[in-house]
């Protein structure tokens, strides 16, 4: 594995992840590290990890490698083989659609929820997200849009002010972010997303949930026509050496 910095968004592909200082929750820092690298791709579906390289490349022992390596598992971004060893994740035949099952129960939820607090400052925030996607799109940074399409669907669940909601996202929006990022470069997936995330903040902007409620889902459905149709599994699997 490479020691190199990361790149960060709107700079050249190059480097993987920075060494680490020792902060108090290094569990938690050594886990963020990890996630980033499987998040933007710099390491493959069904690639295999080392506890020892990571640790290497980290700075640090293999001891909250090895914790943190638990947290990604609960969160379905490593899977560990008995006697094999510690690989990154791989979609499943079904899987896409059991996330977007649990997407369909809680983003609307959450947009509901929102619209239902006058204090709400959810449309202001997701008109904010929209118009960094905006530049991001213009400019050709796909790896900033792709972030910025998560912080959108993340801020939804998080003006939910509910814990358990976010709780129960969190589960899946790391693995989710991993498959926008699968999507890369496709234009008729970053057309369809910008189009859609302005109709989403236009009806919360104007209250109207049946109409969010109603672009929300067909934006996260993976059906005919939908952005997410060109995550084909097949095509998954065989980028992943299969």
């Amino acid at each position: 594995m490479s020691l190199d910095s990361p790149s960060t968004p709107g700079t050249k592909e190059g480097a993987r992840v920075r060494k680490l200082s020792r902060p108090a929750l290094l569990v938690d820092e050594v886990a963020r590290a990890i996630r980033e690298m499987i998040v933007q791709g710099k390491v493959v579906s069904g690639e295999k990890l080392s506890e020892n390289a990571l640790a290497a490349e980290l700075g640090v022992s293999t001891t909250p490698v090895r914790e943190a390596i638990s947290l990604l598992r609960r969160e379905g971004l490593v899977t560990v083989q008995p006697q094999s060893g510690t690989y990154v994740f791989k979609l499943q035949p079904g899987e896409l659609n059991q996330l977007c099952e649990l997407r369909f129960a809680l983003e609307p939820a959450a947009v509901e929820l929102a619209l239902n607090n006058p204090s709400s400052t959810l449309a202001d925030d997701l008109a904010a997200v929209v118009e960094k996607m905006r530049q991001a799109q213009a400019e050709g940074l796909v790896r900033d849009y792709l972030s910025l399409d998560t912080a959108f669907h993340d801020a939804i669940i998080a003006a939910s002010g509910n814990p358990y909601i976010s709780s129960a996202y969190a589960l899946i929006s790391a693995k989710m972010a991993a498959l926008r990022n699968r999507l890369g470069n496709d234009p008729h997936h970053m057309e369809k997303s910008m189009r859609e995330h302005v109709e989403i903040t236009e009806a919360i902007r104007a209250r109207d949930l049946s109409k969010a409620r109603k672009i929300l889902l067909g934006h996260i459905a993976r059906k005919e026509g939908s952005y997410w149709e060109h995550l084909d599994p097949d095509r998954f699997f065989k980028s992943a050496g299969q």
